[in-house]
């Protein structure tokens, strides 16, 4: 499984590059673990790449998963946002 670490900011700058990436690796068949440990932001549009990254994985039967550790910012956000169960399924690995 490739390791995937997005570090600093997912923010609406970088949003468009990060869906390339995890549509090519889809593309390829390339199975995927976010690492999200290391943003220090996310805003609306970073957390909007990531929850239709993974429906689109679903959808294909594409191995795409956000590991359990995230930082406290992506942490906070998921909370607010109520999105948990979208980002880490019960029973998902990480």
């Amino acid at each position: 499984m490739l390791r995937v670490a997005l570090i600093g900011k997912l923010d609406i700058a970088v949003a468009d590059a990060v869906e390339q990436r995890l549509r090519q690796h889809r593309e390829d068949g390339r199975p995927v673990r976010l690492d999200l440990s290391q943003l220090d932001f996310i805003d609306s549009s970073g957390v909007q790449t990531l929850v239709l990254g993974l429906k689109h994985a679903r959808r294909s039967s594409h191995a795409l998963e956000v590991d359990r550790h995230v930082s406290a910012s992506v942490e906070r956000l998921v909370g607010m946002m109520g999105i948990g169960s979208q980002l880490r399924p019960a029973g998902g690995t990480g």
